[in-house]
């Protein structure tokens, strides 16, 4: 779902991480209150006008905070380990190492975020209304105006499709009512791309209607839930697919293994320009010590890569996300997509065997298909 994304810190023992695509809207929304602010407050100074936009964003985003860090303390108190927090174009997103393990779990955990952002709104409506007599107008304006705000993006995640709060509400209340996980994921994610189908054409009647801004808004929101609706289905469906699966399976197995002390220069010409692989493990008296990788030689200036050794640019292979060949390729693909490497290393006995990357599973994917498409 997202692409460079920057830590930001932690709060009750929960990353929080920025997406490089949150720094695209926080700039437009402090400039477009920074516009309201100064359509609606002529006696702001322009300083006092940009200074109120970025009030607002900071207390919008940090709204958006803590509707998602409701989210992850109940699924911590459900037991569910929560990966990370990550702030983005569209708001926030919360990740869990496991799904959730049953349909109440799924009903408490989505139910609390618009029910923060309620609350949220509440705060935010009583603090304008009982100080505007104590604060000044800009000021008690911009906390209605977040208020209401708030209420908004509680009745949107209320709205019956899925990934939004309101789609997990109706997979829990299809999944407690037939016990198929798959079938209320169907279903929630078939009434999640209809949501966002409507977001599209009322998108594309706004632009029509003359608002491009609001127009193009809607059906870029639109858009995205289509297609996060949809790629929710087909992960799950890959879950399933991929249950009984080892990782042994899918590894791709008989790597060449490089020695610590061989020069750069020598790996790239023996091992990355010969062979189609990405990183290579070290090994040393029999056992792998770590693994040099494309992007590790890559940060090396070209001419000091005769002169530098494999020893001082590997990654140590503690660092790495490691797995047991039986392991269960259904965690394993957790795994695989939460790693920043984009790779699994498949370890047995202290020694590398094998390495999944997202190319491995494709490979199986195609294997598999053919093979059943052969069976038919």
């Amino acid at each position: 779902m997202f692409g460079t994304s920057w830590r930001v810190g932690r709060i009750a023992g929960i990353e929080v991480r920025i997406d490089s695509s949150w720094v695209v809207i926080a700039l437009l929304i402090t400039y477009s209150m920074y516009l309201r602010a100064s359509v609606l407050y002529p006696e702001l100074s322009g300083g006092g006008a940009v200074g109120l936009g970025i009030l607002a964003t900071v207390l919008f985003f940090g709204s958006v905070l803590v509707h998602e860090l409701a989210h992850a303390l109940v699924s911590q108190a459900r037991g569910i380990r929560v990966q990370d927090i990550t702030l983005f174009l569209f708001g926030g997103a919360t990740r869990a190492k496991v799904d959730s393990r049953g349909p109440g779990d799924e009903f408490l955990i989505a139910l609390v975020g618009p029910l923060t952002s309620g609350l949220l709104a509440g705060l935010f409506g009583i603090v304008a209304g009982l100080g505007r007599d104590l604060l000044s107008r800009p000021l008690a304006g911009t906390l209605g105006y977040l208020a209401w705000t708030n209420l908004l993006l509680a009745a949107f995640n209320l709205v019956p499709g899925f990934p939004l709060d309101g789609g997990r509400l109706l997979r829990s209340a299809i999944w407690k009512a037939t016990g198929s996980l798959a079938r209320a994921t169907r279903v929630a994610s078939v009434s999640g791309q209809g949501v966002g189908w409507l977001l599209v054409a009322a998108g594309v009647a706004w632009l029509l209607a003359g608002d491009l801004a609001g127009g193009i808004w809607f059906a870029f929101i639109g858009w995205f839930l289509v297609q996060a609706a949809r790629s929710s289905y087909q992960e799950l469906q890959l879950r399933d697919l991929l249950r009984g699966v080892e990782a042994e399976d899918v590894m791709a197995g008989d790597l060449r293994r490089i020695p610590p002390e061989l020069s750069l220069q020598d790996a790239v010409d023996d091992y990355f320009m010969r062979y189609d692989h990405g990183a290579f493990p070290v090994d040393e008296g029999g056992q792998t010590i770590g693994l040099l990788t494309l992007r590790g030689v890559r940060r090396v200036p070209r001419e000091q890569w005769p002169t530098r050794r494999v020893r001082d640019h590997m990654v140590p292979l503690s660092d790495q996300v490691v797995v047991a060949p039986d392991a269960r390729m259904d965690g394993v693909l957790g795994k695989l997509q939460d790693g920043e490497a984009g790779r699994v290393l498949v370890v047995e006995d202290g020694e590398v065997v094998g390495i999944i990357t997202p190319s491995d599973l494709t490979r199986w994917l195609h294997r598999w298909g053919t093979l059943q498409a052969s069976a038919h």
